[in-house]
């Protein structure tokens, strides 16, 4: 896939206590309600008023007939899916108001760390049901490394005091974090697998992403000459249960959703998936 315009549509996610979650999605992270259905909430940068209800970037679900306690998932099950989803934001300065919101708002259980991986800064976080969040930001792609197809990505400590020195600099007066800022956008998807060789199969020689960096127990792939759009790892171990052997009884990840931008595209696609034998579901 060549296409310039691919990016990660939304995700969908399962959570046990939508009303929860929702306090959380909204005045931590900053999203908006722009649809909401029975058990089941749209989330956007932007409200209803302002952006199509029909445009959206997190999906939240209840499970249901959920009478699990919350206490069961204080300990990751192992079991393939999310390992957490990212949250990209337009410019430097978010990222700095959102570290500034999060040191005054966020309860530490559900702060995870922060990063540098030359390509991006990234903070980490989960939501109630622990869903991992990663919130970021880019460096321009003038930075970053490339050697042929590889790009050069590193996790190491992020420049924190250098960060909110952005955000002085660039204060307007207002340094609240009330709302994600226009244009934010789902950046990628970063998945616990069973088997990389497996996956790089269906990512790379399937959908013909490009395979980007390699970290130990880790890929990474993306269309053009992005960073990674999906992410897969082996770090709960190579023996651990499908996603679907949980009978979509817990939270986490139901699906993620990958826009085109064109319907040519999509039909090679869907060409190309049953020419795999890969089950396509029409609806």
């Amino acid at each position: 896939m060549s296409n310039p315009n691919l990016k990660i549509d939304h995700v969908h996610l399962k959570v046990s206590d939508l009303e929860k979650s929702l306090h959380f999605y909204r005045s931590i992270l900053g999203f908006k309600i722009v649809r909401q259905e029975s058990q089941t909430a749209f989330l956007s940068s932007s409200s209803s008023e302002d952006k199509d209800s029909s445009s959206f970037l997190v999906v939240l679900s209840e499970l249901k007939d959920n009478n699990s306690n919350f206490s069961i998932f204080q300990h990751k099950p192992r079991i393939a899916g999310l390992y957490h989803f990212a949250i990209l934001l337009p410019e430097r300065r978010h990222l700095a108001h959102f570290l500034k919101h999060i040191q005054k708002n966020l309860n530490r259980e559900y702060y995870e760390g922060m990063a540098d991986h030359a390509v991006s800064e990234s903070i980490y976080l989960h939501d109630p049901d622990l869903n991992g969040i990663e919130v970021y930001r880019d460096r321009s792609p003038s930075e970053w490394k490339w050697t042929d197809h590889t790009i050069h990505m590193v996790t190491e400590p992020l420049n924190v005091k250098d960060l909110l020195k952005k955000s002085i600099a660039d204060d307007d007066d207002d340094d609240e974090w009330n709302e994600l800022p226009f244009n934010t956008s789902i950046g990628h998807v970063h998945l616990y697998v069973s088997n990389l060789a497996k996956a790089k199969g269906f990512y790379h020689e399937i959908l013909q992403l490009n395979h980007t960096a390699t970290y130990p127990g880790a890929y990474f792939f993306a269309a053009n000459r992005y960073h990674h759009h999906v992410a897969t790892n082996t770090w709960l171990g190579e023996n651990i249960s499908p996603a679907y052997n949980d009978n979509n009884n817990k939270p986490g990840l139901d699906h993620f959703a990958i826009n085109l931008h064109n319907k040519n595209d999509l039909f090679l696609l869907k060409d190309r998936l049953l020419e795999f034998k890969i089950d396509i579901d029409e609806e």
